[in-house]
């Protein structure tokens, strides 16, 4: 008895991960489509996860942080590298490390967030779609 049941619960929690891997990957798409209009986005990013979940017909998976036309990090590894490049963060405390990301998806209490920050989407010049005018925030917390 013991067995089916742990058995179960192994099922149910794979289960419950490929579907959360489907839905963070349309939110990142939501939001990497929001804020570029290019039709075959060049992504840079240092999490595995994202290169496994995110839809490669859309995008191209590039090595470096700087041909990259965004970027997505999980880490402040690579503060230095990703200079000029736009970024969306997997961890909120990462918008303060990198003064160049403009927002982060990062799931909080098993809930999936966004927030973008205002001021930096106006020092791009990027406007963004209205479905996330709600996430767009004036400060970091």
């Amino acid at each position: 008895m013991k067995y089916v049941i742990i058995l179960f619960i192994l099922s149910f929690s794979q289960l419950f991960s490929i579907s959360s891997e489907k839905v963070e990957a349309k939110i990142i798409m939501s939001m990497l489509n929001s804020i570029t209009s290019h039709t075959n986005l060049l992504i840079y990013t240092d999490s595995k996860k994202i290169k496994k979940t995110l839809l490669k017909d859309e995008i191209t998976f590039v090595n470096d942080c700087n041909s990259a036309d965004i970027a997505i990090l999980e880490s402040d590894e690579i503060v230095t590298k990703c200079k000029d490049t736009t970024i969306i963060t997997l961890k909120y405390d990462l918008l303060k490390i990198y003064l160049n990301s403009v927002g982060s998806f990062f799931w909080q209490k098993g809930r999936p967030n966004i927030v973008f920050i205002e001021s930096r989407l106006r020092d791009k010049n990027i406007t963004i779609d209205s479905d996330f005018h709600d996430f767009v925030e004036e400060n970091i917390w």
